[in-house]
């Protein structure tokens, strides 16, 4: 079943930056800010160290040379490697229209119904971050 396209709504968008926040606390132990302006090309930076003198957040970043982290949930080029990384499995029912990732030999795995993104790919962008997330979780406890 695929569904058609839809647009990204902006509490899609501000979700999905949130899970890219939450990957990065997961996976990075870096702190992250929702930016003011949310768009399908904003970028994620860490934020500066805490203590630090009476710089701006923009200024710290660019004096320190933080590069934006991946657009985990926006874009392939940065999802597709967490599969590799963490030996994630995707599984497809397209007659329930669902799709579940989890890390290789996990039984029970992270479900996202297609109907609930804009595209399958969204889908399983957001399947895949929620995976990645539990994992690098899980792997601190």
């Amino acid at each position: 079943m695929n569904a058609p396209s839809k647009t990204w709504t902006d509490a899609y968008l501000r979700q999905a930056i949130k899970d890219e926040i939450e990957l990065a606390k997961a996976k990075m132990r870096r702190r992250v800010s929702m930016p003011s302006l949310i768009t399908m090309m904003t970028d994620l930076y860490p934020d500066p160290p805490r203590g630090g003198g009476l710089v701006s957040a923009g200024a710290a970043r660019h004096t320190l040379g933080a590069s934006p982290l991946p657009r985990w949930r926006r874009s392939w080029s940065a999802a597709g490697p967490l599969i590799g990384e963490l030996g994630l499995e995707i599984r497809h029912d397209t007659d329930e229209g669902l799709v579940s990732v989890s890390v290789a030999g996990e039984r029970r795995g992270i479900t996202e119904e297609y109907r609930e993104h804009p595209s399958v790919d969204a889908a399983v962008m957001a399947a895949l971050v929620r995976a990645a997330t539990k994992a690098f979780n899980e792997a601190r406890e």
